[in-house]
């Protein structure tokens, strides 16, 4: 019995000190939630800070003339903003220094005044609300080069006198370049044949089902600093029929892996690579594949002969 009752005195002992230590803690762990009665009130971009920087690549079409992408300020207090809070943003030039002194292998340049612009530069959070309305940034994809790694680091800058967030005051927007993307001229033909030809390569044979050639320019899309994208043969854009090639420009080389959509792949079968190359000096991409249109080989073959050279 004794034992038992130091055990029961033990136990209320832990229980008053785990009241004590949790309460003392901002985080409600029963909730998740913040508890902002414990904290000084700051203002921040609730989509921003490294953290998330993944979620902060442009990923507009490079030919859209422009585009526009949004986010929000955030009085982050235990209540409403107590008045109007006038917040100014600004590009942050220091910012990207301090973000390539700590990421030296994939460094950024600051944007180019002609691919975006700041419609304002003072939001006010009003009083009795914690966000700001959506802030506007006007981005002009078509002015953008693709191959370039780009950044527009937008950081607030004061805040009528509230702290403002070390950790969540800038969103870095950022374009990922790929030594491939850009503009190329395309010379190419789609053999098309009636069943299956089983052909795995050398020289190409008559196509029993006409042929046709492939439209004379295509982009190349950065998808990231290795993987880039355009339509496949004269499947056309949006399709969901695309190439998606695998390329390190730091490597460098003439081989040039490649692949298809898997919305493509799902519907076709005999899939082949026969030719993948790159010729750096050139900046030409060779691809010779073949496939049937049907799963199982169903359906009738396609040969797919491209030779795309950067404009």
């Amino acid at each position: 019995m004794k034992k038992s009752l130091i055990f029961k005195n033990l136990v209320v002992i832990l229980l008053v000190s785990s009241v004590t230590i949790l309460s003392s803690c901002i985080k409600n762990r029963n909730t998740g939630a913040t508890d902002f009665t414990l904290i000084t009130p700051i203002v921040q971009i609730v989509e921003g800070g490294l953290y998330q920087f993944g979620n902060q690549a442009l990923l507009f079409p490079a030919t859209d003339p422009s585009d526009t992408t949004w986010f929000r300020l955030n009085y982050a207090a235990k209540t409403v903003a107590p008045t109007d809070i006038v917040l100014t943003i600004a590009v942050d030039n220091a910012a990207l220094a301090a973000y390539n002194a700590a990421n030296p292998l994939a460094t950024y340049s600051i944007f180019p005044s002609n691919i975006y612009k700041l419609p304002f530069t003072s939001i006010t959070i009003k009083a009795g609300q914690t966000y700001s309305d959506p802030v506007p940034v006007v981005i002009y994809p078509v002015n953008v080069d693709p191959s370039k790694n780009l950044m527009l680091p937008i950081t607030i800058t004061a805040a009528s006198g509230v702290n403002i967030s070390s950790n969540f005051g800038t969103i870095y927007y950022h374009f990922i370049g790929n030594c491939l993307a850009g503009t190329y001229n395309d010379v190419g033909t789609r053999y098309n044949y009636v069943g299956v030809i089983g052909w795995t390569g050398g020289a190409i044979p008559p196509a029993t089902g006409g042929s046709s050639t492939i439209p004379g320019v295509k982009t190349i899309a950065p998808v990231s600093a290795t993987i880039s994208t355009t339509f496949y043969s004269n499947l056309g854009a949006g399709t969901s029929r695309d190439y998606y090639f695998t390329y390190d420009c730091s490597v460098g080389g003439t081989n040039i892996d490649a692949t298809l959509s898997q919305s493509f792949l799902d519907g076709t079968s005999n899939v082949l690579f026969v030719t993948h190359s790159y010729n750096p000096a050139l900046k030409q991409i060779t691809m010779l594949s073949t496939y049937n249109n049907q799963p199982g080989g169903a359906g009738n073959d396609r040969i797919i002969s491209e030779v795309l050279t950067h404009q």
